[in-house]
């Protein structure tokens, strides 16, 4: 599963500056927004800017987690270098496990912000 993480971010590494742009991008509609309208005006630009920003961020995050991810250790190295490398990979697993969850996170976020920001809007 690691490898497979590592192919999906080696290919998205291209996009990462896309990303940084976004997230930018993202933040200047929600500052623009939160500091520039009054009330239930802002919230036309505040919550799709959140949203944006809170995924452009996880792309980045899964992109720069997981675009180098150790090997499996070689059965020739010594001991002491076979447990590092294992200790190393162990962590990716935490990790990887850890992105799984900010990423439901996210999408449960998404849709609050989501309901608030229609329900704003319906007379």
């Amino acid at each position: 599963m690691l490898n497979r993480l590592q192919q999906i971010a080696r290919y998205l590494l291209p996009v990462r500056r896309i990303l940084i742009g976004l997230a930018a991008f993202a933040s200047l509609v929600a500052g623009i927004g939160l500091f520039a309208f009054a009330d239930k005006d802002g919230d036309a630009l505040l919550m799709p800017g959140l949203i944006l920003l809170l995924w452009a961020v996880t792309g980045l995050i899964f992109v720069d987690l997981f675009a180098h991810v150790p090997h499996p250790p070689e059965p020739t190295w010594e001991p002491m270098r076979r447990r590092l490398r294992t200790l190393w990979r162990g962590l990716h697993w935490l990790l990887a496990a850890g992105f799984v969850i900010l990423s439901l996170l996210a999408v449960d976020v998404s849709l609050h912000i989501a309901d608030a920001w229609l329900e704003d809007r319906s007379p």
